[in-house]
């Protein structure tokens, strides 16, 4: 999970008031078409974010850096669930 992209999407939805991520998400693609999300990798990021949703709000709170590296030990919770 790119943690840049992610931060934007939070960082989108908080600046437009958006009712929840998966609307700030479209609103991310649509003023970053440069970032190119496939419909799949959308399909990935609406998962991790519901899947890590808290955790992810609390390192947002925190700035950029907390946010990655929260972004970071939620990718290795997961990797250690799927062995």
């Amino acid at each position: 999970m790119n943690p840049i992209t992610l931060y934007g999407i939070y960082k989108t939805t908080r600046d437009n008031k958006a009712p929840d991520l998966t609307v700030g998400l479209a609103m991310f693609k649509a003023e970053h078409p440069e970032a190119a999300i496939s419909h799949e990798e959308n399909k990935a990021i609406r998962e991790f974010i519901g899947k890590h949703s808290k955790e992810l709000a609390d390192g947002f709170a925190k700035g950029f850096d907390a946010f990655a590296e929260t972004v970071a030990a939620c990718e290795i919770e997961d990797a250690e669930a799927a062995e």
